[in-house]
């Protein structure tokens, strides 16, 4: 059955069709009142994390808890698995510098200061944050991606949604979430449950897709952004005031340069764009040059950061 939503930001149902992709949830639209751009009808939600974590039938709950990888050989996750040669470097110099911005706003008192992670994924973040002496904890709704950071790292995991009672109030120093928010069926009140758990005076750090930059109209109904799970499409003026209208003062907002091999390009972004022989041809070359797992910094523009603060008392 369709689910109708309000406007995510603003909470109106006054809407226009912009688009129809193949690969989204549902019809693309744009706000009238905020321009806000979304999934106004769910048509599809096969793919959506909305209520707990994602179990498959018959599976048994200890996977929620579990860091033994083979309690999930087999499940559609595994194959899925970071391979460390090739993109963890990339990816904790990515985390790096997100800590440096973090620590200019917070301070790190050692041993002490607390950090989150929303939607941790295969914990490299939270790993990186842990051994520059941060308690961490994550929450992430599939189990595979939680065991395998119990197993790598010794994180703490919650394999599940975020619900109001999960941590306490005025508890973590820094929240981060790292392409989360675009999945969302209702990101305020998933960020009003953030600000609770943040202390006054902590940071909040959100990356998401940004809806306006300067290739989508080259790359049209296939922006990369368009998949089965993504129902917010943001930009800076509509993220900022998600952000300001659930308590937080903006700080910084930024589209940030990513880091990654070039393997993870050319098989991940340009084999969407290119006809196969020309992808194929460029896969060889890279590897004849042993450039495979060079890793580049780059700025699409189709990324936004922002980060904003709890309000201390006056």
């Amino acid at each position: 059955m369709a689910q109708l939503r309000a406007c995510p930001v603003c909470h109106q149902h006054n809407a226009s069709l912009l688009a129809q992709p193949a690969q989204s949830p549902g019809p693309v639209s744009r706000c009238r009142n905020c321009g806000m751009v979304y999934v106004e009808t769910i048509q599809n939600a096969r793919a959506l994390i909305q209520y707990g974590p994602v179990l498959q039938p018959g599976a048994d709950p200890k996977i929620l808890t579990s860091a033994d990888l083979e309690d999930v050989r087999g499940s559609w996750e595994f194959g899925s698995f970071p391979d460390p040669a090739s993109e963890w470097p990339a990816l904790r110099r990515n985390a790096a510098e997100y800590l440096d911005q973090i620590e200019r706003y917070t301070g790190l008192s050692e041993g002490h200061s607390r950090l989150f992670d929303f939607g941790s994924g295969w914990g490299i973040f939270l790993a990186a944050a842990q051994q520059r002496g941060w308690l961490t904890r994550g929450l992430e709704p599939l189990p595979a991606a939680s065991i395998f950071a119990r197993a790598a790292f010794g994180l703490d995991i919650t394999t599940d949604t975020l619900r109001e009672q999960t941590f306490p109030v005025d508890y973590f120093d820094a929240v981060t979430a790292f392409q989360v928010f675009e999945h969302l069926p209702d990101p305020q009140a998933d960020l009003l449950i953030l600000h609770k758990i943040l202390r006054r005076g902590g940071v909040l750090v959100i990356e998401v897709p940004c809806f306006k930059a300067w290739h989508l109209r080259l790359t049209g109904s296939r922006y990369r952004h368009f998949a089965p799970d993504h129902l917010n499409f943001f930009c800076c003026k509509t993220l900022n005031r998600l952000l300001a209208d659930a308590g937080f003062e903006l700080l910084q907002h930024c589209h940030p340069c990513r880091r990654m091999s070039l393997s993870h390009l050319s098989r991940c972004w340009l084999r969407r764009y290119l006809p196969a022989r020309l992808s194929n041809a460029l896969d060889a070359l890279l590897k004849r040059l042993n450039w495979w797992d060079r890793t580049v910094g780059l700025n699409f523009g189709d990324i936004i950061t922002v980060i904003g603060r709890k309000p201390s008392p006056a």
